[in-house]
């Protein structure tokens, strides 16, 4: 790679030889001919492409070579101002050349809008690692050693801020490398914390009558559970923590469809993505360890995963799906320093809430939280439809429709003996066939909507079984309503509700923020606007049903926070 760029450098340096008379330009009174302008430009800027390639050609080198030894963020360090921190500097410079360059009147007008764009997208690649370079080292124990608690969080049991807490890793880095972890059962800390404090949210208050580190996420804004179960941890008697790494169940699963199967030492086959909760619960829940390490597996699984980092590749595409799976809210992170969370924010692995209390706009959030003690959420599949209607009189109407299905049925349960019985696992008991999902849902269901918003209809549930609550943590107000669904059952229930809002004017742009809770899966969302005698001028996203010019229709996973804003007229 280094030899072409070199050749492309040469080429860029004999072309300014050869058009040295055409760039000469000495007249006073007139200005330079923009033709000549934009050769010159065109040039200047070649050979800082030509250079930047021979930057990026030797990082690329450097990046194969990472020394086995020794602090790897000065290593970091170092390519970062030998050769990427210039890169960024002369991509910057060659975006001032291509701006000036006009070649509208020529054969060459969109090849060079083209690169001009691919200029762009580079050089802004590169400034944000150099604008970003001391947070990741600060992340990776450049100037002192890190320690990050993993809570592993089972999503397959929901709570407020993603899956219930069952273990946590704890995770020492220094100079860029791992130099300790361990595995803990949570009830390790939890078991020898004696304090008796309040559990904060009403949901939880029939499972337990104490807050503990397994239930500290209880609220959606990842860096307020964050803290809270850092604050657990140090308290029950463990360290003091830099950062917390939320870790959904369904992003383990993402991450063995990249790294592949693991091998663990007390199983006779590979553990997949696809086997992963079912043989986890079961080996889990049954104390298969004994009941002194019921979750020996989980640790064996560390061990397997940290080793299979070693493989060449796999932390590049590791890389990749964590952060797809950090736009689903499915893996998220939180550090104490200021600087360092500004960079998660950006990346958006933050998983934080704006102040529900402060939008002026349009919204709604829903909460699921697993009050019956069982794995069963898996296998609940809902269906979200929330419909806006804007009336002739400035009224704004809206209908809240939540349809949930327990899927569990003979085939699954099937299905699941099957998978374990491949692994050795015979142990099944109608106790462990309930927990693991052959048994009711139950689950509580908060819905926030903006505040003042007021309940007028109710079907399918009763309206005195819809409750009113204050969120203190976001300083609003929220409906509250019990789900209970048996194993292939369906329930569905609308509630129907006024604004207290008026849309005024010829022009009115209608936004509605949609906000998804850590963790939640199986979830597919509807929205629908209406505005009679109105005209739909722009929407975004585009609308995902055929639609008329005064109504909006979009439909799809739901998998992250949405925006959706409309212009009417």
């Amino acid at each position: 790679d280094i030899l072409l760029f070199n050749q492309a450098e040469t080429l860029f340096a004999d072309a300014q030889e050869k058009s040295k008379f055409l760039l000469v330009h000495k007249s006073e009174w007139l200005a330079e001919p923009s033709e000549v302008k934009s050769l010159r430009n065109i040039l200047e800027a070649g050979t800082l492409i030509a250079e930047v390639g021979q930057h990026i050609s030797m990082a690329k080198t450097s990046f194969s070579n990472i020394p086995a030894e020794g602090s790897l963020t000065e290593f970091i360090n170092k390519v970062s101002t030998d050769q990427l921190e210039p890169a960024s500097a002369k991509l910057d410079r060659i975006n001032v050349l291509l701006a000036d360059v006009d070649l509208s009147s020529t054969d060459y007008e969109t090849k060079f809008i083209d690169l001009r764009e691919k200029v762009k997208a580079l050089s802004s690649m590169f400034r944000m690692w150099v604008e970003n370079k001391d947070a990741v080292l600060a992340l990776l124990g450049d100037r002192y050693p890190q320690r990050y608690m993993v809570l592993l969080m089972n999503n397959d049991e929901m709570r407020p801020g993603g899956g219930f807490i069952g273990s946590i890793v704890l995770v020492d880095i220094n100079d860029g490398r791992l130099t300790n972890y361990e595995f803990h059962d949570v009830y390790e800390y939890d078991g020898n914390y004696h304090d008796a404090i309040e559990v904060p949210i009403h949901e939880l208050r029939a499972l337990t009558n104490v807050w503990r580190l397994r239930d500290s996420n209880v609220s959606p804004d990842f860096p307020y559970s964050a803290k809270k179960a850092a604050w657990f941890l140090e308290h029950e008697g463990g360290p003091g923590v830099d950062g917390v790494i939320g870790l959904n169940l369904s992003a383990a699963q993402a991450m063995l469809e990249v790294t592949g199967p693991l091998t663990v030492p007390s199983l006779s086959k590979p553990i997949s993505a696809e086997t992963l909760p079912t043989l986890l619960s079961a080996l889990v829940e049954s104390k298969y360890y004994g009941a002194s390490s019921p979750k020996q597996i989980l640790n064996e699984l560390v061990k397997s995963f940290i080793e299979k980092l070693k493989d060449p590749g796999v932390d590049g595409k590791l890389a990749s799906r964590l952060m797809l799976e950090a736009g689903k809210k499915q893996i998220l992170a939180y550090h104490k320093f200021p600087e360092v969370e500004e960079f998660i924010t950006r990346l958006g692995m933050d998983g934080s809430l704006p102040k529900l209390s402060e939008i002026k706009d349009d919204f709604f959030m829903p909460i699921f939280t697993n009050i019956g003690g069982n794995k069963s959420d898996r296998y609940v599949k809902t269906q979200i439809s929330q419909d806006t209607q804007l009336l002739n009189d400035g009224a704004v109407i809206g209908s809240l429709t939540i349809s949930r299905t327990h899927t569990f049925d003979a085939a699954t349960l099937a299905w699941m003996k099957q998978i374990t019985r491949d692994y050795g696992f015979t142990k099944w008991s109608e106790g462990l066939e309930k927990t693991l999902g052959n048994a009711p849902n139950k689950t509580g269901i908060r819905i926030y909507l903006p505040e003042g918003a007021k309940i007028f209809a109710t079907e399918g549930v009763l309206r005195d079984d819809i409750q009113f609550y204050y969120d203190p943590i976001q300083e609003v107000s929220y409906y509250y309503t019990e789900s209970l669904i048996n194993p292939s059952e369906n329930k569905t229930f609308t509630i129907q509700y006024s604004l207290p809002r008026d849309f005024i004017g010829d022009y009115k742009e209608y936004d509605f923020h949609v906000y998804k809770q850590p963790g939640l899966k199986n979830i597919t969302f509807t929205k629908t606007f209406t505005a009679p005698d109105k005209t739909m001028l722009s929407s975004y996203p585009l609308p995902t049903s055929a639609s008329q010019l005064r109504d909006y229709i979009y439909q799809n996973n739901f998998e992250s926070d949405l925006d959706i804003k409309l212009l009417y007229r």
